[in-house]
């Protein structure tokens, strides 16, 4: 089968080692650009901007006169723009009107280079933002988190392939361990999805603690990148950067290449 890469920026999501993305949540315009301010000395390939954390948002025009300071700030590193709603973890809950009508505005500023888009928003709402998306040759991460469980390997290569059968870039999918067994379901699951039915990059991850090795050996089974952390969180299970570089680099001479 023949794998699709996804090119932001200068970092190609889907070739070569696992590449790292980190979030930046602040709630202010001041503490989004202190945040970026504060990723220029650490390994990074990837910027994620939780829009969901400020405080104005779903506000679009706040939002969208932030994205071009912020895009300015990360040192040529590609920016993932990301409302996480409410049902899924997120800070907000919000409309799907007022949904497509963000992810649309920041697609169409021209500062970012991909858009998270939560699968389960409905068929409606996620093939609207895809359409807008690469209308503007935006890369679209369809998403889904589940804070209660693990699915079943076979409902989360369901979930996988039903993602990319809609036209996402990078299917996403993170979900939360019980146990040991609920994160061999996950990586395992990432594996199935991987080898045989992907054509694009994957990104899979167990999250909080149970969940963390997913983070550090998630290239093994097939997900082609991890998320870390500078400063606050975005998700339960995120490393500090520069330990998480450090395991990926230990790691990298045996990981598989995909």
């Amino acid at each position: 089968m023949t794998m699709r890469t996804v090119r932001l920026k200068d970092v190609v999501l889907g070739e070569g080692p696992p590449k790292v993305i980190v979030p930046i949540t602040g709630t202010t315009a001041d503490e989004v650009l202190a945040g970026a301010e504060a990723l220029t000395p650490h390994e990074i390939d990837i910027v994620e901007w939780r829009v969901d954390f400020l405080g104005t948002a779903p506000d679009v025009g706040a939002a969208v006169a932030l994205a071009g300071p912020l895009a300015a700030r990360l040192g040529g590193r590609g920016l993932l723009a990301t409302f996480r709603t409410a049902d899924e973890g997120g800070e907000k809950a919000i409309s799907a009107q007022d949904y497509v009508a963000l992810n649309s505005a920041l697609i169409d500023s021209g500062h970012v280079d991909a858009v998270d888009v939560e699968f389960f928003r409905g068929p409606q709402v996620v093939r609207e933002v895809i359409d807008a998306a690469h209308a503007r040759a935006v890369a679209v991460v369809a998403s889904n988190h589940d804070f209660d469980a693990t699915p079943s390997a076979e409902e989360i290569v369901s979930r996988l392939r039903r993602m990319q059968e809609a036209g996402a870039d990078v299917p996403k999918l993170a979900c939360t361990p019980h146990d040991t067994g609920d994160l061999l379901t996950l990586l395992s699951a990432t594996w199935l999805m991987s080898a045989h039915h992907a054509d694009r990059p994957i990104i899979t991850m167990s999250m909080g603690r149970e969940g963390m090795l997913s983070r550090m050996t998630g290239a093994f089974f097939g997900s082609a990148a991890t998320f870390g952390m500078v400063g606050r969180p975005s998700a339960p299970g995120q490393i500090p950067v520069g330990e998480l570089n450090r395991i990926l680099g230990l790691l990298g001479e045996w990981a598989p290449e995909h």
